[in-house]
């Protein structure tokens, strides 16, 4: 657990936590409300804040009349929350800091990034607002604004109950109702109704958009397609707009997309390698063994058969493949023309995978090639990175029509098992250098 500490702004006392003792300092900004406690109880979120600590100092901090800061304090506009931005930039340290701010957090970084230049090393955008309105692209109107805010603020009032379990739907709508249930709970332990919408109003009629222009400093931005709060089409106006702005769509509908398992680990990863150039710290690596496949002549197959025929072809022996796949425990992970990749979690049974696959292929009329190895892997953007995926594609290509090729390494991991192999020799592989492989039998 983070050790809370606090640092007065304005004679207002906020909370803020530090993880992390090395690299670049990464201030999280958050959206209309935080509470640093009852984040430590949600894993997802736990876990990403760890990893992204692995790389940088993270610093999160609760606003004025919000989780552990002062709730007796009144809610700030955003430009009144600028100041304390600052204090707690000077409370951990930072001459220079980078900045990622979370929806509402987004504007709020942006007028400080206006406002202290030199103090900003780095802009870091999530699900960010830029003006009240449903499309950014169009003029603010009555027709074409963010919510219904009479609507929206006359149930802050009357039945607050029911307003965050409507807002939890519509942040995280494909979630269970158990987790709106629980988000809802969350909100009203986090901040009252009244602070609600006073902090709230402070994005009615709000447009950033001409001062979008002057942001200077590099620039990342995050945003959720299926976001029905934040609609995407913000995000990708602030993309267009910012000078030089990087810009990822995330496949998720939460507006908080960080606490979505499926994609944290991408956010994590492009936030490190945007901030520091590499992705070192924040991929997840494991130990696996790779399978890549290949047609043999495949060209000329398809020009003896017709099109057609030839895509039947294909559909048929991807389905059988990706059923042999997972029949031994391994997951199809690309497919690429021709060739596919599959990974493993067991060395003996993506061997016996190949030779099964090598076996159906021929049985369909078609000849294949097969080549493994086994290392670690992470990913990163959706995608799996590490050299032992390059290795496993040499080897595939040095194999022949119905044969499977491995590395010593592979056939080391299977050693007094059933399978046995015939050496093949010494190959200088591509990129690679010199790899002594072995064939299955």
């Amino acid at each position: 657990m983070q050790i809370t500490k606090y640092v007065k702004s304005e004679g207002v006392s906020l909370a803020y936590r530090i993880s992390g003792d090395a690299g670049p300092t990464l201030l999280h900004v958050p959206g209309a409300i935080s509470n640093l406690a009852l984040e430590e109880i949600d894993p997802n979120g736990l876990r990403y804040f760890e990893r992204m600590s692995r790389f940088c100092r993270a610093v999160r901090f609760d606003k004025r009349a919000t989780g552990l800061s002062d709730r007796s304090a009144a809610p700030p506009t955003l430009t009144q929350q600028v100041p304390d931005v600052e204090a707690v930039r000077q409370a951990a340290g930072a001459e220079q800091l980078a900045l990622n701010g979370l929806s509402q957090g987004a504007a709020v970084s942006i007028l400080y990034a206006l406002k202290f230049p030199e103090r900003v090393s780095h802009l870091i955008l999530v699900d960010g607002v830029c003006c009240d309105a449903r499309d950014p692209y169009l003029p603010m109107s009555d027709e074409n604004t963010l919510e219904d805010w009479p609507r929206f603020f006359g149930l802050m009032q009357d039945d607050f109950e029911a307003f965050t379990l409507e807002f939890a739907s519509i942040c995280f709508p494909g979630a269970p109702a158990a987790m709106h249930e629980a988000i809802a709970e969350y909100l009203k332990a986090t901040a009252a109704p009244s602070a609600f919408e006073a902090l709230w109003r402070g994005i009615v009629a709000i447009d950033l958009r001409p001062v979008l222009k002057a942001i200077a400093c590099p620039t990342l931005v995050l945003h959720a397609r299926g976001d029905r709060h934040h609609p995407v089409a913000h995000g990708r106006y602030l993309a267009e707009h910012i000078p030089g702005a990087r810009y990822l769509e995330l496949d998720t509908d939460f507006h908080v997309p960080s606490v979505d398992p499926a994609i944290s680990d991408q956010i994590a990863t492009a936030i490190e390698e945007f901030l520091t150039g590499s992705i070192r710290h924040t991929a997840e690596r494991r130990f696996a063994t790779l399978l890549f496949t290949d047609i043999v002549a495949s060209t000329a197959q398809q020009r003896e058969r017709g099109d057609r025929a030839w895509r039947a072809i294909l559909e048929a022996h991807e389905a059988t493949t990706r059923r042999l796949v997972e029949q031994f425990g391994g997951r199809v992970v690309e497919v690429e023309g021709d060739g596919l990749m599959a990974e493993f979690p067991a060395a003996g049974e993506s061997l016996r995978a190949a030779r099964a696959i090598v076996t159906a292929a021929r049985d369909q009329g078609i000849r294949i090639r097969a080549g493994l190895h086994a290392g670690e892997v992470y990913e990163a953007g959706g995608r799996r990175f590490g050299i032992c995926i390059s290795i496993a594609a040499r080897v595939a290509a040095q194999a022949g029509a119905d044969e499977v090729f491995a590395t010593e390494l592979v056939q080391g991991l299977v050693e007094g098992s059933d399978l046995a192999f015939t050496p093949r020799g010494e190959f200088d592989l591509k990129g690679v250098g010199l790899r002594r492989l072995v064939q299955l039998a």
